[in-house]
């Protein structure tokens, strides 16, 4: 199995182009994935939809902070006692009959009532803000990023899953999977994200850390696929792809500004 290895530069993130089933209006959700940081960036995104200042929902990791943002620049800070970057963390985004817990390997760290209403129309965006730049670039590695539409997968502090993130009927996306029951997509716009074979073993108090980072991938478009046979992007049939297997489109972070 592997994981994608963003290189915390403004050329190296994910953009997924906006589909309903990203929208979770009032309803429960979950937004769910592992991720070992290294990067120093002031502000790093995780993922966020839309543009600041007026992104609907994301994530930034500032310092040792974990800011989630709402709508109409509303953020929410959480400082965990332990570590954020440099080992491997699992975190869970979970809304449940209007109220949002975050939990970090399994702890809720923060939790708040929440009735915001996702809607919207603008793309998803990993690693980056939807304006690239270094400050917003996260630099490490993410696996299993997981959405999941009107289920709450954790309402309460939880032992990490050793059997990582499965394709279900809820699930609106799914990154690295070594299997699923869904439809193979071909609309992810890869700028200079690799994988690597590593992902986080059994979780334990030690994680193993990750392999060095792989030179960077050429701007233009290269032979080397973003997602090998162990390393797939999967949506909810329907949403994003209209079925089958294709090819993943490379672009250059200056083709995604114009």
């Amino acid at each position: 199995m592997s994981s994608l290895s963003f290189l915390g530069d403004a050329t190296s993130y994910l953009n997924i182009p906006n589909r309903d089933d990203f929208d979770f209006g009032t309803g429960d959700f979950t937004i769910e994935w592992y991720q070992y940081q290294t990067d120093t960036n002031p502000f790093p995104r995780i993922f966020q939809v839309g543009k600041h200042p007026a992104a609907t929902i994301g994530v930034s990791i500032e310092g040792d902070n974990f800011l989630y943002w709402q709508p109409n620049r509303v953020y929410h800070t959480a400082t965990p006692t332990t570590s954020i970057k440099n080992q491997w963390n699992h975190f869970a985004i979970c809304r449940a009959s209007g109220v949002t817990n975050i939990y970090m390997n399994g702890t809720s760290i923060f939790n708040i009532i929440d009735t915001t209403n996702f809607n919207g129309v603008a793309d998803l965006t990993i690693g980056n803000e939807s304006i690239p730049s270094t400050d917003a670039a996260f630099g490490g590695y993410i696996t299993y990023f997981s959405w999941v539409k009107g289920v709450a997968l954790y309402t309460a502090n939880f032992t990490v899953p050793t059997n990582y993130p499965t394709f279900t009927n809820n699930s609106v996306l799914l990154l690295t999977a070594p299997v699923f029951s869904g439809t193979l997509g071909s609309t992810v716009v890869n700028n200079n994200v690799s994988t690597t074979p590593n992902v986080p073993p059994e979780f334990s108090s030690t994680p193993i850390p990750p392999p060095a980072p792989p030179l960077p991938l050429p701007v233009q478009p290269s032979s080397k696929p973003l997602f090998t046979n162990n390393s797939m992007v999967f949506y909810k049939a329907g949403s994003l792809a209209s079925g089958g297997v294709g090819g993943v489109r490379n672009s250059s972070a200056k083709a995604r500004r114009t």
